[in-house]
C-alpha cells in the first residue's frame, strides 16, 4: 500500500512539473512574438530657398525598417502636424538623402513640413519644421539692393505665369550730369527698346566705348546692396521708372538717359521726368542716370 502511494506521488509530481513548464513555454511565445518590422526612420532637412509660393526641403531615411521604401517626399500644411493626407511631394524610392520642392504656397503664410517615407509596413515621418513664405512683392518695396520699380505683367517680355519678376531701381541717382558716350561718336548697336533689353544695351555700349566715365559704364561698375548686375535702363524700362517715380522716390525734375541708341551715331534716347516725354539728344549731353537691375 505504501509503495502504491509513493508511486502515485511521484507520478503526480511529474505531471505538475510538465504542466508548469508547458505553461511557461506558452508564456514565452505570447510575450516575445516574432518581429515583423517597423515603419521607416528618417529626419527632415532644413527649409531653404523660400519665396512667396515655393520652398525647398527634403529628408534623410536612415533605416527602412525591414521593408523597401516605395514612396518618399515631404508633406506640408498650415497645421502643425502635416501628414500624407495633406500636400505632398513624391521624390523617388529607397533610403538616403533626398530633396523636395514645395509648391503652391500663399504669400506671408506660416507652414509646417515633415519628410515622409512609406513601405509595406506603413508610413514614417521626420521631425516637423516650420517656415513662413515671403510677402507679396509690390512697387516701392525695398528688395534685393534697391526699390521695386516695376513688376512684369502678362504680355511683357520675360513674363512667366505664377512667378514674380520685374525691375529694381537703385534708391538714388548715380549721376546728376554725365555723358552717354565716352567721347567717340560710334554706332554702338545698343538699339534695344523693350523691357529686358537694357542689360544687353549696357554691355554693348561698354564693349564699344571702353573704360571711362559715362552713363553705361557708371551703371555697369555699380555694386549696391551686394548686387553687381546693375545697368542703364532701356527706353521702355526708363519709362516704367517715370510712371512709378513717386512710389520709387528720389527722382529729379530732369532728363534721364536710357541705354537705347537712336538714329545714326550721334544721339540716344532720354526721358524728361517732369512730363514724361521721350526724345533724342546728342550723346555728349550731361543727363541724370538711375541704374536698374532685373529680378
Amino acid at each position: 500500500m505504501k509503495n502504491s502511494i509513493w508511486i502515485f506521488s511521484l507520478l503526480l509530481m511529474g505531471f505538475v512539473f510538465v504542466f508548469y513548464n508547458s505553461c511557461k513555454k506558452d508564456d514565452n511565445i505570447d510575450n516575445n512574438p516574432t518581429p515583423t518590422g517597423q515603419v521607416p526612420i528618417l529626419t527632415t532637412s532644413d527649409v531653404s530657398d523660400i519665396t512667396q509660393t515655393t520652398a525647398t526641403c527634403g529628408g534623410n531615411i536612415t533605416n527602412d525598417g525591414g521593408a523597401t521604401v516605395t514612396a518618399r517626399g515631404v508633406c506640408w500644411s498650415t497645421g502643425q502636424v502635416p501628414t500624407i493626407s495633406d500636400n505632398i511631394s513624391t521624390d523617388s524610392t529607397g533610403v538616403g538623402n533626398f530633396t523636395s520642392s514645395i509648391t503652391g504656397l500663399s504669400p506671408n503664410t506660416t507652414y509646417y513640413v515633415r519628410a515622409y517615407a512609406t513601405s509595406s509596413i506603413g508610413t514614417g515621418y521626420g521631425n516637423a519644421m516650420s517656415f513662413t513664405s515671403t510677402s507679396a512683392l509690390a512697387i516701392g518695396q525695398s528688395y534685393q539692393g534697391g526699390i521695386i520699380a516695376y513688376i512684369l505683367q502678362s504680355g511683357d517680355p520675360g513674363y512667366i505665369a505664377g512667378q514674380t519678376h520685374g525691375l529694381i531701381a537703385a534708391p538714388s541717382d548715380q549721376s546728376i550730369g554725365i555723358q552717354w558716350y565716352n567721347g567717340s561718336y560710334t554706332v554702338t548697336g545698343a538699339t534695344g527698346t523693350a523691357i529686358g533689353t537694357g542689360n544687353a544695351n549696357t554691355n554693348t555700349i561698354v564693349t564699344n566705348q571702353g573704360a571711362g566715365s559715362y552713363g553705361a559704364q557708371l551703371c555697369s561698375d555699380l555694386v549696391l546692396g551686394g548686387y553687381s548686375d546693375w545697368y542703364l535702363p532701356s527706353k521702355d524700362e526708363l519709362n516704367k521708372l517715370y510712371l512709378n517715380k513717386i512710389t520709387i522716390g528720389g527722382f529729379a525734375n530732369a532728363y534721364y538717359w536710357s541705354s537705347t541708341e537712336s538714329y545714326g551715331n550721334t544721339t540716344a534716347w532720354m526721358q524728361y521726368f517732369i512730363v514724361g516725354y521721350q526724345s533724342t539728344n546728342d550723346k555728349n549731353g550731361a543727363k541724370y542716370v538711375r541704374a536698374v537691375r532685373a529680378f
